[in-house]
């Protein structure tokens, strides 16, 4: 009919985008977050995605990539490039998705084969969803089928000053990690690589292959935070499904799980309750024969999961859980790795819950805030010489928030105070997500407190 509109040029984006009930300049705000995130200096016009519909065009460089990533976060499944865009990528490294090469054998063999190729640090990454990351995590949890040793030995012998020295190596990358976030990432993949090296050409035995392999799920679970904390979920997913591998070949199920539950926190941050349901679930099966202070962790991690679905009733049989467990008298001791657990922490994961909770249940909202941000508080106060500064930030954001959904701006002006002045030392894009999240809320009562306008100064000026 002479009145119908003619097909857009691009109508595979024009269709994703009514799926998942976005406007172009939607689209285009989430790029932009996603590039922020990604520490990229680039931002895109919030009418530019109706060139791209209108005209077929296809954005340059990592922006064509990102569009992929954010529409399928936004529809929860796979989505490929040649849908999005209409024609298969046509120039550079096509990006890798978390899984690839990854249909190994479970035991020492298959992560030796997946050593062989290295890590891509400098690569996109698509993060997946579903079967892709739920499946190695239950396949993590069969017994190892052999013990990792070593091939070729051309790289000399490991000897115990060389494994105590890797052992120095690999607490340092984490003690990096909770004093500053992301600044050292590229120094932690480096050492990965070195690590996986050793493994492969280096001689040893059990004993030595199995603390090796510990190392390289230790190296690559640091690596996995690392990257996560910097908005960067095709990465983390790499490096944890790597880590898992590690993990299993070293036999070592607190630290398996430990990295499941760690995914099982990512899927909820990325909007996949399910996902981080099943990787939980998972994650307390590999724990169950672990320390006290290891089923603590697990258990407080897994209450995200229940909080990003909404269940009342799992966040509280998990926290009982955890309860139960740091009231059990001192008993056997935790791993070195698990050396920053304790309560101070694992309340204010919990205390990160209940502000999700709280925009689930509406109903329970004040009791869920108030708790909330008692729990949060002593982490958020960290003083700023002790070392878990990245947590102290992230923390503090949280508080903020819930200070302000509770709707005590007072005090939601000393937490985003106090986490602002950690920003200079601290490099975690999550956290500025989080803090980004408290000017947006700031922004209405600026209108009529002075308090908030001060805030809503300070905040811009220090984020942007």
């Amino acid at each position: 009919m002479a009145g119908d509109r003619p097909s857009p040029a691009n109508s595979g984006l024009a269709e994703l985008l009514r799926e998942a009930g976005w406007r172009p300049e939607t689209l285009a705000r989430r790029v932009n977050a996603a590039l922020a995130r990604s520490g990229v200096n680039r931002t895109i016009h919030e009418k530019t995605p109706y060139r791209w519909i209108s005209r077929g065009e296809v954005p340059h460089g990592e922006v064509s990539d990102l569009v992929v990533q954010v529409v399928a976060g936004a529809l929860g499944m796979d989505v490929t490039y040649e849908r999005v865009w209409g024609r298969p990528r046509s120039q550079g490294q096509s990006p890798l998705r978390a899984d690839y090469g990854s249909d190994l054998p479970w035991d020492g063999t298959g992560l030796l084969s997946l050593l062989g190729e290295p890590m891509p640090t400098r690569r996109t990454v698509l993060a997946v969803a579903g079967a892709a990351i739920t499946g190695p995590a239950w396949a993590a949890l069969d017994p190892p089928a052999s013990t990792l040793r070593s091939v070729t030995g051309e790289a000399g012998r490991v000897t115990p000053p060389l494994l105590a020295m890797i052992d120095g190596i690999v607490a340092q990358a984490q003690q990096l990690d909770d004093q500053q976030g992301g600044a050292a990432r590229g120094y932690v993949a480096d050492q990965f690589g070195t690590l996986a090296r050793l493994v492969r050409r280096g001689s040893y035995d059990a004993p030595a292959g199995r603390r090796l392999a510990a190392a390289l799920a230790q190296l690559a679970q640091t690596s996995g935070f690392m990257a996560f904390d910097a908005a960067d979920d095709g990465h983390a997913q790499r490096w944890y499904l790597t880590g898992l591998r590690a993990a299993h070949a070293g036999n070592d199920p607190a630290l398996t799980a430990s990295i499941l539950a760690l995914m099982s926190n990512q899927a909820a941050d990325r909007g996949h309750p399910l996902d981080a349901l099943q990787l939980a679930s998972a994650a307390q099966r590999a724990a169950r024969h672990s320390p006290p202070v290891v089923r603590s962790l697990v258990a407080t991690r897994s209450s995200l999961a229940y909080a990003a679905a909404g269940d009342l009733t799992g966040f509280s049989h998990m926290r009982e859980r955890t309860r139960e467990l740091l009231n059990q008298p001192a008993g056997e001791v935790g791993p070195s790795w698990a050396g920053y657990i304790d309560q101070v922490e694992l309340d204010a994961i919990t205390g990160r819950g209940l502000v999700m909770l709280a925009e689930h249940l509406p109903g329970q909202r004040h009791n869920l805030l108030r708790e909330a941000t008692h729990l949060l508080q002593t982490r958020a106060h960290t003083p700023m010489d002790a070392t878990p500064q990245r947590s102290a930030l992230r923390h503090g954001a949280w508080l903020s928030l819930a200070h302000l959904s509770a709707g005590d701006l007072d005090r939601a002006d000393d937490a985003a105070r106090v986490a602002l002045a950690r920003l200079p030392e601290v490099n975690s894009a999550r956290s500025v997500a989080l803090l980004h999240r408290v000017e947006a809320q700031v922004g209405p009562v600026a209108r009529r407190s002075a308090v908030a306008r001060r805030l809503l100064c300070d905040l811009r000026s220090m984020l942007h």
